[in-house]
């Protein structure tokens, strides 16, 4: 979740200055290691997961450091053009704990990006002290990317207002949160789905444009128990092969999720991340066991992504730029069913 400027961008240089740019930001920024990759990824590492939020959520305005412009060309070559579908240059990965490259075992496993020791079945075994009620707002939706949308298809075209971003909420994130809404309210749970493009038409400062958006329903809605940001993620080499990460449930391709734990290491108060994280770890295992490999690792990070405003917020990846659209409304689906039947056991 880096920024992304409005302006379309053109390349300024050759390739190999570009690429030396961009590693030079990297150094600077001090980005988080990518993610283990398979040895035959080793001639096409990705320029940068720039979809994570590296600076998201620090004191004072935000100041998320733009893309670089060597990730901002090739995720926009690999953009289908005059309506054509682009799957050519996307590969098809997913990422699980199965290979020993990440702490936990069985239907959990994190990346542990603190300094902070995680007692994954300490977690799991730990109480969620939250009641809802079934006739009160419960859930709140939110996109502080709101703007983040997929591969266009034939059957999901869009023209791009940014790489690999659109504002029309038919095609972005937006849609995504509208599925997650739609079942959640369908099963039960009072959900509102807050639809504002909080990353447009500026990138900077979308998490604290969230937390207002966040602020105002609560106010209006003091029910409400469970926040979810959702975002999807992107992985882009510097030859500009996208990958996207995926898994075969019940016959049919689905895009991996993930979620993203915020805590308070980097300075920011957030007294409960450890209760947030618990119920992210009661939901991984929850989904990964009726759905094996749907979850990427819970990814626990030094930022806390407005999850301090309640112990049941949580920010959740829907696959990458390189899935399709399709692909993220099927495990937004799955997720969702499974969510709404957690909390019906909540309710009072």
């Amino acid at each position: 979740m880096a920024t992304v400027g409005r302006r379309r961008r053109r390349r300024r240089g050759p390739a190999p200055i570009l690429l030396l740019a961009a590693g030079a930001w990297l150094l600077w920024k001090g980005s988080p290691a990518p993610e283990p990759r398979p040895a035959s990824w080793a001639a096409e590492l990705p320029i940068r997961q720039y979809e994570l939020g590296e600076q998201a959520d620090l004191s004072g305005p935000l100041e998320e450091a733009p893309q670089t412009q060597a990730a901002a060309d090739v995720s926009e070559a690999a953009l289908p053009q005059g309506g054509a579908p682009a799957a050519a240059n996307i590969a098809a990965i997913s990422i699980d704990g199965s290979g020993g490259a990440y702490d936990g075992s069985g239907a959990v496993y994190i990346k542990n990006e603190t300094d902070y020791s995680i007692d994954i079945p300490a977690l799991l075994n730990q109480k969620t002290e939250i009641a809802i009620s079934s006739k009160e707002t419960a859930v709140l939706i939110v996109h502080t990317h709101g703007s983040e949308a997929y591969t266009p298809d034939a059957a999901n075209w869009y023209e791009p207002t940014d790489t690999d971003r659109t504002t029309d909420t038919n095609y972005n994130v937006v849609r995504v949160g509208a599925q997650i809404e739609k079942i959640l309210n369908e099963k039960g749970i009072k959900t509102i789905h807050a639809t504002v493009l909080n990353d447009s038409p500026s990138y900077n400062g979308a998490y604290n444009r969230t937390l207002e958006v966040i602020s105002q329903a609560m106010k209006e809605n003091p029910s409400i128990k469970f926040v979810i940001d959702v975002h999807r993620d992107a992985m882009v080499t510097a030859s500009g092969k996208k990958y996207k990460t995926v898994a075969q449930i019940n016959g049919r391709q689905a895009a991996q999720l993930m979620l993203v734990a915020g805590t308070d290491a980097g300075g920011l108060t957030h007294d409960h991340w450890r209760e947030n994280l618990a119920f992210m770890t009661k939901v991984q295992q929850k989904m990964n066991t009726i759905y094996p490999g749907i979850m990427r690792p819970i990814n626990i990070r030094a930022a806390r992504f407005n999850e301090h405003v309640t112990t049941g917020s949580m920010l959740l990846e829907v696959g990458t730029s390189g899935n399709s659209l399709d692909e993220a409304l099927y495990s937004a689906s799955l997720f969702a069913d499974t969510l709404g039947d957690m909390l019906l056991e909540l309710q009072k």
